[in-house]
């Protein structure tokens, strides 16, 4: 909503200063072919401030951003700049020339050389004006982005309690080791309570952190898996499988980024009286990842709870950090329910 509203502000703004701009031009006679005086000139000062606008939001929206994402180098940014100002300065004088031709057919029409210089001047003016104003907007957005994560990680650790790994889940948890514990399965229960204790340091080391090395999210992934087969039988028709593609060491994503996925394939996709299997992907490189989580989909499952709650603080979380460097698909269809995630590695 204030994102919206935001764009709204801008727009009118942006509206505003260009009527008034022109108003300007045109009222004082300014910056067009010397031949051209009075009504003569609202056509030329027109095309020259729609050439203003070309140069401040091309520069805005395609080369500033793809000279922040390093896409170009900043020679080629620079190239890109100039070339466009020359060009569009001798397309601008040369319309003015024609157009003044059009209407003194008796007398000599020359270009002056003044004129070029003056008309790229004032094109390259607005360059740099749209160069400075991309510079305070990225400054802004990110700032914005900056606070809003930090409230966003202020509240992450009760939101997660609350919507993730629930005091229900670590009750029953307790409940399944307790059971394992009056079977007398030693090891069966050390293992419970590693992957338990690595669970719960992990949410209170990392709750507060704003990234974290994918090698430790996938600990504690891992972690949670074991953790949740421990409630199965070896006679319970259940698989589950966690493939790993690619160099994970240099890699860092937020923390509880990609558990509510696999949460949720366990919540939803496991029945004890029927088949089930969860297949949990990675695919890591230098650019992006992929994490893929496919399930069973047992349709007479109920799935309105607090795993809703869960998706949407990740979708909120998205969209802050990774802006649209991202891809989120989910697929629910019988007899499998698919979702994929991608994001970009922003330490490129």
């Amino acid at each position: 909503m204030h994102y919206t509203k935001g764009k709204y502000i801008e727009l009118i703004i942006h509206a505003f200063c260009w009527i008034v701009l022109t108003f300007l031009f045109i009222h004082y006679n300014a910056l067009s072919f010397h031949y051209l005086r009075g009504d003569l000139m609202d056509i030329p000062l027109l095309l020259g401030t729609f050439i203003n606008m070309l140069l401040f939001y091309f520069n805005l929206f395609f080369l500033f951003p793809k000279y922040t994402l390093k896409r170009i180098n900043t020679v080629h940014y620079v190239m890109w700049l100039l070339t466009l100002t020359i060009v569009l300065s001798v397309i601008e004088n040369v319309f003015d020339y024609y157009y003044a031709v059009m209407h003194f057919s008796n007398e000599k029409v020359v270009i002056q050389s003044e004129e070029l210089l003056a008309t790229s001047f004032i094109n390259l003016a607005f360059v740099i004006l749209s160069f400075l104003y991309a510079v305070v907007r990225s400054w802004i957005k990110h700032e914005v982005i900056r606070r809003k994560l930090s409230e966003e990680n202020l509240k992450l650790e009760l939101n997660y309690l609350k919507s993730q790994i629930s005091p229900h889940f670590l009750f029953n948890t307790l409940n399944n080791l307790y059971s394992i514990a009056i079977k007398n399965n030693e090891n069966e229960t050390a293992t419970g309570l590693s992957k338990l204790s690595t669970l719960m340091r992990f949410m209170l080391d990392k709750t507060d952190k704003t990234t974290v090395k994918l090698s430790e999210e996938i600990e504690y992934l891992n972690s949670y898996i074991e953790l949740q087969k421990l409630r199965f039988l070896d006679e319970d028709d259940l698989v589950v499988t966690f493939k790993i593609e690619g160099d994970i060491n240099n890699f860092s994503i937020p923390p509880f980024l990609l558990i509510n996925f696999v949460e949720n394939a366990f919540k939803h996709g496991v029945d004890y009286k029927l088949s089930s299997e969860i297949n949990i992907s990675l695919d890591v490189n230098e650019n992006d990842m992929t994490f893929s989580v496919e399930n069973t989909n047992h349709a007479l499952k109920n799935t309105k709870d607090n795993s809703q709650i869960g998706l949407e603080n990740v979708k909120k979380r998205l969209e802050l950090i990774y802006d649209r460097n991202y891809e989120l698909k989910t697929i629910s269809k019988l007899p499998k329910y698919n979702v994929k995630l991608k994001i970009k590695n922003l330490q490129n």
